[in-house]
């Protein structure tokens, strides 16, 4: 029997795609050119779990002589590190796309910047949706509960693809500016502000607060993306005729 999970997540990534991937073909002058985009993060945040978080913590605590399990009781630089870990390595591969050249070459201007990073984000939230699900369906604890049951892990998933796309939004417009500090800059706002949405989780798992309270808590972080999002919005229509030009010389090549 399929695990329950799974049917849940293909109704979250349908979802996904309807809800994000339509409000970018709106908000964007109803194109559908970064569309294809969303193809390209789908299996990042496998390869981020699997081979390089999960390898790279194994790698420092054996270094280290940490003693594997010992969670909470682990020296406190190494409980940093496993927090830290996350936002460093996976704001850096949701931008990895653009390493392939058609996916730089649209990156021609602040407008165009925001677009592509939401697009990225938004597909490494829908893999991110995979992945987890895969894990959920793992874990015989889950086995009983059938897929409307998993009716919260849609609605966290939609958020969070919304999230990762609003963070790697601020590091490709700082990208897009082709200069080493404003794109470190970008990069370190990225890794901020995903620090900032996995603070109530990350007090969860330490004990210090209960699971009502990080579930609630989760809203805060999501209100500032949006606000976020929306002022690079108005920022990127208000640049001017010159980005519009470089809009233009890009859809005539």
């Amino acid at each position: 029997m399929i695990p329950q999970i799974y049917i849940m997540a293909v109704i979250t990534l349908v979802f996904s795609l309807a809800l994000w991937g339509g409000l970018i073909y709106l908000f964007a002058g109803r194109t559908r050119r970064f569309l294809w985009l969303l193809v390209l993060g789908l299996p990042l945040s496998a390869i981020a779990n699997l081979y390089i978080k999960q390898q790279v913590t194994i790698f420092i605590g054996q270094a280290a002589h940490i003693q594997p399990g010992l969670g909470l009781a682990a020296p406190l630089w190494f409980l940093a590190f496993k927090v830290l870990i996350t936002p460093l390595v996976e704001e850096l591969l949701k931008v990895s796309p653009l390493l392939l050249r058609p996916a730089w070459r649209m990156v021609v201007s602040r407008a165009s910047a925001l677009w592509v990073g939401l697009v990225l984000g938004v597909s490494f939230g829908m893999g991110e949706a995979a992945f987890i699900s895969y894990a959920v369906a793992q874990n015989p604890d889950y086995a009983s509960i059938p897929w409307y049951g998993f009716t919260g892990f849609m609605n966290e998933r939609l958020m969070t693809c919304f999230a990762h796309g609003v963070m790697t939004a601020v590091l490709v417009t700082a990208l897009q500016r082709r200069n080493r500090q404003l794109a470190l800059l970008g990069y370190l706002a990225a890794v901020s502000l995903h620090l900032f949405l996995n603070m109530p989780v990350v007090l969860y798992q330490f004990q210090l607060i209960s699971i009502e309270l990080e579930s609630f808590s989760m809203v805060l972080p999501l209100i500032s993306f949006a606000i976020i999002f929306e002022k690079m919005r108005r920022t990127a229509r208000g640049l001017g005729e010159y980005e519009d030009e470089k809009e233009i010389v890009y859809l005539q090549r």
